[in-house]
């Protein structure tokens, strides 16, 4: 098979400023994909998209909160335009948490829903009719160990979240598989990112508890994103693929 096998695709990564969705992009740029990186913070947003282009690969960038649900519908509109189609959108955007479970405040717990969740759900329902009309789509949605075993490390709020994840993921698959869309989910487990490294677990020994003796790293997460966002997955919707090091054995 052709190396660039996501040429000509145009995939969207939320967040891809730094950390997985940097990887995610650089990723499906090195396969031929357009790629278009969101962020809240423009300055690391642009240095991405530079690399991404010298070294040959074509990426634009926009600015984009996830949880402006106001201006969701136009910014997702405005990032059409930019390639004239969107054919891969991938859900990273997110914050973690690791506020104990009897002090986690109704504040904390809405902000961690409108980040995590509801713009998820938002976002991809935007997406969801530009891929209708296009016959196609590939959505992929980051999740997390956590909302299959329950916030170990990250909090109850954070692991509620990402289990509401999985679950909109297969809404989507169902209702998307008449038009070509499918949609699956990402399981990451303990990553060491700059936002893995401010939870507990980033302090222990990985020998000492995870079956294949290291932590993962953001292109472990890329490598799964790719598969899910080209053609290779084109009979597999509604899965999630867990990516631990078999910490969930």
């Amino acid at each position: 098979m052709d190396h660039m096998f996501m040429r000509d695709k145009v995939a969207v990564v939320t967040g891809s400023g730094r950390g997985i969705g940097e990887a995610i992009a650089r990723r499906l740029a090195e396969f031929g994909a357009k790629v278009v990186i969101t962020d809240i913070n423009m300055e690391t947003a642009q240095r991405v998209v530079d690399d991404i282009i010298a070294q040959g690969g074509q990426a634009k960038c926009v600015l984009f909160n996830v949880a402006d649900f106001d201006h969701i519908k136009e910014k997702v509109e405005e990032i059409k335009g930019l390639f004239g189609r969107i054919d891969v959108w991938v859900n990273n955007a997110g914050i973690t948490g690791s506020t104990p479970i009897e002090e986690i405040s109704l504040e904390s717990w809405d902000k961690m829903m409108n980040i995590d969740l509801k713009a998820m759900f938002f976002c991809t329902q935007a997406v969801f009719a530009i891929m209708k009309e296009q016959n196609y789509g590939k959505l992929v949605h980051m999740s997390s160990l956590a909302a299959l075993r329950g916030g170990r490390s990250s909090d109850a709020s954070y692991a509620a979240a990402k289990a509401g994840i999985l679950n909109l993921s297969k809404c989507f698959a169902l209702h998307g598989a008449a038009y070509n869309i499918t949609s699956n989910a990402v399981c990451p487990g303990n990553i060491l990112t700059p936002m893995g490294k401010t939870l507990s677990w980033s302090q222990k020994n990985p020998k000492t508890y995870i079956p294949l003796g290291r932590y993962g790293t953001a292109e472990d997460i890329a490598n799964a994103v790719l598969f899910y966002a080209s053609d290779l997955s084109s009979y597999v919707t509604g899965d999630a693929m867990n990516i631990n090091g078999g910490l969930y054995m």
